[in-house]
């Protein structure tokens, strides 16, 4: 017999618990009704066709989530052991060095105590973590890194602590709970940050882990199913194509469709290193050091990424170890600007193989005296252009649309720094994800009926298994899948895309026709 429950009498009610279970599943429904019945008028186009995009991605999320990942458990035994013994090794090492200082072994899962052996004991100064605005005393790896590279007493404890995090960070992956069909399963939320991109965390059920973030050494743990292949499909050069397309900079948009974006930055980056129309050759070029263990390459590569998203000399520097004075330069050469010839000379006698005096010789010097600048024209201007139209955009409107449509409101402070580069990196990294996932839909919708199964999301890549005798005939329309094109700033932008094939997901070889 059916039965009215009214919520505001639920208290004085004796309900059993399949009661309780049905009267929870009612509210939960009626509730998620009652906030539809009043947010829905509230959309427009871009709000709509992305709430209808997320809604969609639910069914590939949601198989996903049923399938999850076999996994191998002799290659966990086989990973497990020596990495329980190298822990076992420098948890030793770190106790070691700790009673060394203070008389007692040293818990580096404790920030209390890593706080108290590195600000109190070893007198090191505070690192201080920004977080919500808030000063913060901090002890994660960016406050470990900058010490080791500061101070020489702290390395043996911070790499030490570092490495001890990692490895645990692993062990936990290999011990994540399996479902009883011996599976590791995760959830993805597909609507859990702003940029649009997914996250994801343990299943359900509460086993899995976060599959997202495994290590490419941990991926040998898992295969795929009987008589399949794995393949592991990703976007290529993703962010730095949307970057290029988004700011117009014509220069960079014929970096990255060249065949090694990078080694084409390097050579615009630094034109004058004798560079030959043989790419092999140019590739060795740029492979050649240029500081510390970085190739010039290397600093293209990583240093480019974060100037990209306007990141400081300060900031570049600290992320790739590089000292500030060659950020600098990298920016300069990138961009363009202007700096006092005074300080490019000061670099150049504090370090003559870094290049300043070739950045003195590119420049045009204006002003007289003291006063005397140099003026560099950079490779990508266009790039700061469209940082600056972006910063304009924000301020005047406090939200950003990208070419996919989906729109961002930016609340806070608009005329922060902060807020400038979170606006700046939202534009490629929320088109980027939102093209993935597009093209993960379509291999979902239109490749299962044959044979092709998605396993994972991993940001800008896809994970899938289809039947090995297919291999030749399904990955080209998984890479077709992938391939969507996108008008950005009136030009047709198309990330292309490219596919690996083996029978784990770390043993995976390039895919080509009948290999």
């Amino acid at each position: 017999m059916a039965r009215i429950i009214k919520n505001t009498e639920i208290k004085d009610l004796k309900l059993n618990t399949e009661q309780v279970l049905w009267v929870y599943c009612g509210l939960d429904c009626n509730l998620t009704t009652e906030i539809w019945s009043k947010l829905s008028p509230q959309l427009d186009n871009h709000t709509k066709n992305t709430y209808e995009f997320e809604r969609n991605s639910l069914g590939p999320a949601i198989s996903m989530v049923l399938r999850g990942l076999r996994v191998d458990e002799r290659a966990v035994t086989m990973i497990r052991a020596p990495l329980q013994k190298k822990r076992l090794k420098l948890e030793r090492m770190l106790n070691l060095f700790a009673n060394a200082v203070w008389d007692k072994d040293l818990n580096h899962n404790s920030p209390v105590q890593l706080k108290a052996m590195l600000y109190e004991y070893l007198n090191l100064p505070v690192q201080i973590k920004y977080d919500k605005g808030k000063q913060k005393i901090s002890t994660d790896k960016e406050a470990l890194e900058h010490m080791i590279e500061e101070y020489p007493r702290a390395r043996p404890f911070c790499k030490t602590i570092i490495t001890l995090r990692d490895i645990d960070k692993q062990l936990s992956v290999l011990k994540a709970k399996r479902d009883s069909d011996g599976r590791i399963r995760c959830s993805y939320n597909v609507a859990g940050t702003e940029t649009g991109r997914w996250s994801s965390s343990e299943s359900p059920w509460g086993t899995g882990t976060n599959l997202q973030n495994i290590t490419k050494d941990l991926r040998a743990m898992f295969i795929p199913d009987r008589g399949r292949a794995m393949f592991y499909a990703d976007l290529q050069a993703a962010e730095s194509r949307a970057t290029a397309y988004l700011s117009g900079d014509e220069g960079y948009i014929n970096a990255v469709e060249s065949s090694d974006l990078h080694t084409e930055v390097a050579k615009m980056v630094w034109p004058n290193m004798g560079w030959t129309e043989d790419q092999e050759q140019n590739r060795a070029l740029a492979e050649k050091p240029y500081y510390g263990n970085f190739s010039y390459r290397d600093v293209c590569k990583r240093a480019g990424h974060g100037t990209n998203y306007g990141a400081s000399a300060n900031t570049v520097a600290r992320h790739t170890k590089i000292k500030v004075a060659h950020a600098t330069r990298f920016q300069l050469l990138y961009f363009g600007g202007i700096v006092p010839l005074a300080s490019l000379e000061r670099w150049h006698k504090q370090d003559k193989r870094g290049g300043f005096d070739e950045l003195i010789e590119m420049g045009e010097v204006i002003g007289s005296g003291m006063q005397r600048l140099v003026k560099v024209k950079g490779a990508f201007p266009g790039i700061r252009t469209w940082h600056d139209e972006v910063i304009k955009e924000l301020q005047t409107t406090g939200n950003l649309i990208t070419p996919f449509g989906r729109r961002r409101q930016f609340w806070g402070r608009l005329d922060d720094e902060h807020y400038a580069r979170k606006a700046i990196a939202y534009l490629p990294q929320s088109t980027i994800g939102d093209l993935l996932n597009l093209g993960l839909y379509r291999v979902w919708k239109e490749l299962f009926e044959h044979g092709v199964e998605v396993l994972g999301q991993v940001h800008d890549a896809v994970l899938g298994q289809c039947p090995i005798d297919k291999v030749d005939e399904l990955i080209p329309q998984v890479i077709s899948c992938l391939e969507n094109p996108i008008e950005v700033k009136g030009k047709t932008m198309v990330i292309p895309s490219d596919a690996e094939v083996g029978d784990s997901w770390k043993n995976l070889k390039k895919w080509s026709a009948n290999a």
